[in-house]
């Protein structure tokens, strides 16, 4: 992983958050739901944006959709790039870019619009809150990086 690029806050925040952020992406690789816990909020208000186009709300919501995914689809762990951030007190913000690989391993048809395998970059957007002393995602927006060339070359 690339270092991360966070502005604000103290090191101790920063490197919480961090870590936090690290733990995601191995929970994610393995649809790990129990180590989900304890990085998504339990918050009702808590609302994921996936990659898929879908919104989820709440932690169990997301929950379900892992439920969904592990046996169907084998992630590998996203590789961010470009890390940045800002922190707050209470509130902080890392953005970045991901590269992974998936590979649908279910028996029957696609979900629509997915390839059978796939390598492809991300975006993604993680909103930590700081919750009895502790960091927790409460909005993540996850969205596909365009593969085609910049309008105008800009």
């Amino acid at each position: 992983m690339t270092e991360a690029t966070l502005t604000g806050g103290s090191a101790a925040d920063r490197a919480a958050i961090m870590a936090k952020f690290d733990a995601y992406l191995v929970a994610n690789a393995n649809y790990d739901g129990d180590k989900l816990a304890a990085i998504w909020s339990a918050a009702p208000e808590a609302t994921f944006f996936n990659l898929n186009g879908h919104v989820y709300q709440g932690r169990a919501h997301w929950l379900r959709l892992w439920q969904y995914y592990r046996a169907r689809v084998s992630n590998s762990v996203w590789e961010p790039f470009d890390i940045g951030g800002t922190v707050s007190a209470d509130l902080a913000v890392v953005w970045c870019l991901r590269r992974t690989h998936y590979k649908w391993i279910a028996d029957g048809p696609l979900d629509a619009g997915r390839k059978p395998e796939r390598t492809s970059i991300s975006r993604s957007t993680m909103v930590f809150r700081k919750e009895d002393g502790d960091w927790r995602v409460v909005h993540v927006h996850f969205s596909t990086a365009s593969e085609d060339p910049r309008p105008g070359g800009v």
